[in-house]
């Protein structure tokens, strides 16, 4: 019988619609566990300080503090904690200079139940997993249906 972790997860996000809605589809999979709620980034800080998860799934766009400057305090203070933005924009500068912060993956908001359930796994083995990261040099990179078309152009190639 094989054991399995349950991925620790906290979400964060400024539209409670949204917490629940990817609650919704976290929760269909016993693999994951939501441990913690933020609609702040300050509160997003805070609980991954405290609660300790495997995965912050981070908004970009929330008040007091956006999910970039969550991210950069957070590999600042050097957590464990695996960071995968969820975000309207699909804009590649932008989603290169969030890698470049240090984020593990960057998903839309437009994407499938299952896309999303498999990206929160993904990320969650950067630090389960060492030979994975190793393998993805700096950050384990999911990249969304949409941004399969800019990957040539990406500078950053060596992390794929």
């Amino acid at each position: 019988m094989e054991i399995t972790k349950t991925i620790r997860v906290i979400l964060a996000d400024d539209h409670p619609g949204v917490r629940r809605g990817i609650r919704r589809i976290l929760e269909k999979c016993s693999d994951f566990a939501i441990v913690g709620e933020a609609g702040m980034g300050s509160v997003a800080l805070r609980l991954v300080q405290e609660l300790k998860p495997d995965v912050l799934l981070l908004d970009i766009e929330m008040p007091d503090m956006g999910g970039e400057e969550v991210a950069r305090e957070l590999r600042k203070l050097n957590f464990s904690v695996s960071i995968l933005i969820l975000s309207a924009s699909d804009d590649p500068n932008f989603i290169q200079e969030m890698l470049q912060v240090g984020v593990d993956g960057y998903l839309t908001k437009d994407e499938s139940p299952e896309r999303i359930r498999q990206a929160v796994y993904q990320v969650s083995q950067k630090y389960a997993n060492q030979s994975i990261s190793q393998t993805a040099g700096s950050s384990f990179v999911i990249l969304t249906k949409i941004l399969s078309n800019f990957v040539n152009n990406l500078p950053f190639t060596s992390a794929f």
